[in-house]
């Protein structure tokens, strides 16, 4: 944990989102350089905040559409500030969700006062079934509006939970965002859900744990000796060797893979002895690569260290609170 406490130079959305993400709503360092949690979740939630960080001549990161609904300025939306953007559509949304963040918490833009509530009514309403990421969106939608099954988009369309969860299982295993791995997050992210509420039918369900049981017996096919999973995990045993991948490429998948899998049912996990060797040789990584390698790939070596705390079953701001001193 200490070689991932958050990234403050130089600042970017992204590097909050996953420090936010990885140490939650409650860590305070000793170090006052080192953003506490509760000011990494007001750099999105008060502008005020934001223009600290990121500058004060920086456009603001939520800003109304045409439409009159909340909207993230994304990476794609022009080379300037780029930096400054949201980087997945809806990350910044799923993030607050999985902080804990309450939908009638106050979001402090620059020239109005909105809040959690509407950006996550906005998301809902902008969402479509045809968008390239929709990985964030169905976390967010689990976490602040499930167990409603159905809601109309902008568009006039009913988005159905059996529609989403189709989303998630029938496309290839690998395409996507960070190689289709935040689709089994969001899958199991659901799944968890619908555990305290139980709406979804017994097929829909048993279509998700198989999906999961699926891809951890690809898993077990394709962990190499040292037990990383690379970029072409879904070809199973033919993805052990991989010429070209870069331990970067590694630490990604691996720790993607085993983010997902500490949230997954028992009932869809691999063998316990291929966690140990993804996880022994995914802290042998984290502790031995160079200061500027894990600077510029903040993002994988944080879902790697978020990966580690949830299968040790430590919340990191209240670890290190405990241990660190």
């Amino acid at each position: 944990l200490k070689r991932v406490v958050p990234p403050t130079s130089p600042v970017n959305t992204n590097n909050f989102v996953h420090a936010l993400r990885l140490w939650g709503p409650h860590a305070q360092f000793d170090n006052p350089d080192l953003p506490t949690s509760e000011l990494l979740r007001a750099y999105f939630l008060n502008d005020r905040v934001f223009r600290r960080f990121a500058g004060g001549a920086v456009p603001p990161i939520f800003s109304r559409t045409p439409d009159g609904l909340l909207r993230a300025r994304f990476y794609d939306d022009g080379p300037n500030h780029r930096t400054s953007s949201s980087y997945h559509t809806d990350d910044l949304l799923a993030t607050l969700a999985e902080s804990g963040t309450p939908l009638d918490t106050p979001l402090i833009m620059r020239d109005e006062t909105s809040t959690v509530r509407e950006l996550a009514q906005s998301a809902m309403l902008d969402f479509n079934l045809q968008q390239h990421e929709f990985e964030w969106s169905v976390i967010s939608y689990a976490r602040y509006i499930f167990p409603q099954k159905r809601w109309q988009n902008k568009f006039g369309e009913t988005i159905t939970v059996d529609q989403l969860v189709d989303l998630l299982v029938d496309g290839p295993s690998g395409v996507g965002p960070c190689n289709g791995l935040h689709r089994l997050e969001a899958l199991v992210v659901l799944y968890r859900a619908d555990e305290q509420v139980q709406v979804l039918s017994p097929r829909v369900r048993q279509k998700m744990l198989a999906h999961m049981q699926l891809v951890s017996q690809l898993l077990v096919e394709s962990q190499t000796d040292a037990g990383y999973w690379t970029r072409h995990w879904p070809q199973g045993a033919a993805a052990r060797s991989d010429a070209e991948g870069q331990i970067y490429d590694h630490l990604l998948v691996t720790g993607h893979q085993l983010e997902w899998l500490a949230l997954a049912p028992e009932e869809a996990l691999p063998p316990r002895e291929n966690i140990v060797r993804a996880a022994r040789w995914t802290v042998k990584t984290i502790l031995e690569i160079s200061d500027a390698d894990l600077q510029e790939h903040y993002g994988p070596f944080s879902h790697a260290a978020r990966a580690i705390s949830l299968w040790r079953g430590a919340e990191p701001g209240q670890f290190w609170e405990s241990h660190a001193h």
